[in-house]
């Protein structure tokens, strides 16, 4: 039941109606049932995995709780079968495959059978929830949660189970031991987030996503400047579309009166790599941060030992997106990043210093804003590519047959979008939107607040014209293949 479906419309609003009536004591057990529906809905033979997830996780905890010594043993036999079910699910066909090209390669006869498992759906989120409520349990960070109810719930809260936010347990599992009263501002704040996230959705990443699909499916047709211009177009896509996902996930859970920490911080406005990572997918990234590279000694071990735990930590978090060496390499390039900004950083500063440069004018910092999105955006490639193979040859097309003049005319008809003309009109204008609603937010201005200061009438001619707005854009979607959220597949 994907959120841009007409299922969910009908879902959700129903969930709202009976979960605002519903006696206090009930509401949580009703939650829980509704999301363990909700996940039933992608493929019901999926429940039994996270039932098992919860079951493993929730009774290691109370364990852990119980117990004077042993308790790291009750942890690490917890995480192990937590990551080796993932593992199992969704890494097992990609260990066999590149074991059998390594014997094949060395001449060996033998073959280890393949076969392939479904991957239940959002299993990369509820796991690494799941593991890192364990790990503050053990650490004493966390109590134990008694209720099986609650800590299902916790895992398993439709909104999230997906693709995240991967909240922490001091948050989300908190507000549902002790829930506040549902307010009108919380409803009303939610619905506006909601409207946002399809906006970004449906606005922007679904139909610039016919660009981006175009030209990648068929990339050998295009010389490097058109190749260039869907890798950029394949960066916003990707912020629209999770970013938009977010939105409406933390959206939903504040209409149902929870307070979800923002997933993303104007990402494309970071002045460097490290400070990209402090703002795009924070929960994951801040989840990698705790519980791998902290634990592995982060950079209490010397300068060496620091960079190394870095490239470690992201070529994890590649192959945590996908069962391909194309995410690995894409983890493998922000590792790169952090080493040459860590190992350089002394020089530039020397250098600024010697020249006189001041950090803080706008055109250094467009300056260094302009070169860590060409950072990003090219790692993108890698990310989007789908091989190692197409990613060279993509860069190879860029380095060697760049063409800009290409870019100029009606180039754009050429590439036989699925779109009607409105559609494709209104991409760039809504690019625009979204990036001068994300300078306004880094200047501190909030539009949800300052709409909540407007007159009662005001207020509602803009729910109702946002809301029309995105039912005009969902009906002129119609037929196309990227309604699915990226990060469905991770």
């Amino acid at each position: 039941m994907l959120f841009n479906s007409l299922n969910f419309v009908v879902f959700f609003p129903l969930i709202i109606l009976i979960y605002r009536f519903l006696p206090s004591g009930f509401r949580r057990a009703f939650l829980m049932i509704a999301s363990l529906f909700f996940y039933g809905c992608f493929d019901i033979r999926s429940i039994p995995v996270l039932l098992g997830i919860i079951l493993i996780t929730y009774s290691a905890a109370n364990a852990m709780d119980r117990m004077e010594t042993g308790r790291k043993s009750v942890m690490l036999a917890a995480v192990v079968l937590c990551l080796a079910t993932l593992g199992a699910f969704k890494y097992l066909s990609f260990i066999v495959n590149n074991l059998n090209a390594v014997l094949s390669r060395i001449h060996i006869s033998f073959e280890v059978p393949s076969f392939s498992l479904i991957i239940p759906a959002g299993i990369s989120f509820y796991t690494f929830k799941a593991v890192g409520y364990v790990a503050d349990v053990y650490r004493g960070r966390q109590k134990a949660e008694k209720s099986f109810i609650n800590y299902a719930l916790f895992i398993s809260f439709f909104p999230q189970i997906v693709a995240g936010p991967i909240d922490r347990a001091d948050n989300l599992l908190k507000q549902i031991d002790d829930p506040e009263d549902l307010c009108e501002e919380d409803f009303r704040t939610g619905i506006l987030l909601m409207l946002w996230g399809y906006f970004e959705k449906l606005v922007i990443a679904d139909r610039i996503s016919c660009i981006v699909d175009t030209v990648y499916n068929d990339h050998t047709s295009y010389p490097g400047a058109v190749i260039a211009f869907a890798t950029v177009c394949y960066g916003i896509q990707i912020y629209a579309d999770f970013a938009g996902y977010s939105s409406i996930s933390i959206g939903a859970s504040r209409m149902l009166g929870f307070k979800i920490k923002d997933n993303f911080r104007q990402p494309y406005l970071a002045v460097d790599i490290k400070d990209f990572w402090s703002r795009w997918h924070i929960s994951m990234s801040t989840w990698f941060r705790d519980y791998v590279y902290i634990p592995l000694g982060g950079n209490r071990k010397g300068r060496t030992r620091k960079y190394v735990n870095n490239m470690i930590t992201f070529l994890l978090s590649g192959l945590w997106h996908g069962s391909s060496w194309n995410f690995v390499a894409w983890g493998g390039l922000h590792g790169m990043y952090h080493l040459v900004s860590g190992v350089t950083s002394e020089l530039r500063s020397r250098i600024s210093f010697k020249l006189k440069l001041d950090e803080n004018t706008f055109g250094r910092r467009l300056f260094k804003t302009l070169a860590t999105f060409i950072m990003t955006d090219y790692a993108w490639m890698f990310f989007r590519a789908g091989s190692l193979s197409t990613a060279a040859d993509m860069t190879g097309r860029i380095i060697t047959d760049f063409r800009l003049y290409t870019l100029s005319g009606d180039w754009m008809e050429a590439l036989s979008l699925p779109l009607p003309e409105a559609a494709v009109s209104s991409i760039f204008p809504a690019v625009t939107v979204l990036f001068v609603v994300d300078i306004m937010h880094e200047r501190g201005f909030g539009f949800i607040k300052w709409l909540d200061r407007q007159g009662l009438i005001f207020r509602w001619l803009c729910y109702i014209g946002a809301s029309l707005f995105i039912i005009l854009a969902a009906v002129q979607n119609l037929g196309l293949s990227s309604s699915e959220f990226i990060y469905f597949r991770f």
